[in-house]
């Protein structure tokens, strides 16, 4: 049967610890009135099945979830330079925001081809 196995036990504990605080950042965006915090409580709940069960679909599901964040929080970012070089007003608060949410899909993507492999046991 083959299983994921992580080689840098850092790593590890820091992607469940920081999919653990969305989920509970998203679980309080639901109890605010936001129901469209629902589909990445789903996506967190089922990443966090999969490595807790050191399934072998947990590399690919930690493959895909920072393509994601890489995407939608790029392009945001892309955009919000670009209405800044446009003239519209500088909210740096957003700004870093949307620099760390790419920073750390982009770390997570590279830390997961790096540290995380499947193993046949």
């Amino acid at each position: 049967m083959e299983k994921i196995r992580f080689k840098e036990k850092t790593f590890e504990y820091a992607l469940i610890g920081y999919i653990i605080l969305l989920l509970c950042w998203n679980f309080y965006g639901l109890t605010s009135g936001t129901f469209k915090a629902l589909l990445p409580i789903a996506i967190q709940g089922i990443l966090l099945f999969l490595i807790f069960s050191k399934n072998k679909n947990a590399k690919i599901g930690i493959k895909i979830w920072p393509i994601i964040l890489i995407l939608s929080h790029g392009i945001s970012f892309l955009a919000k330079l670009f209405k800044i070089a446009l003239g519209d007003e500088i909210n740096l608060t957003e700004l870093l925001n949307k620099a760390v949410f790419l920073t750390i899909g982009i770390l997570i993507y590279v830390f997961n081809e790096k540290y995380v492999e499947i193993s046949k046991e």
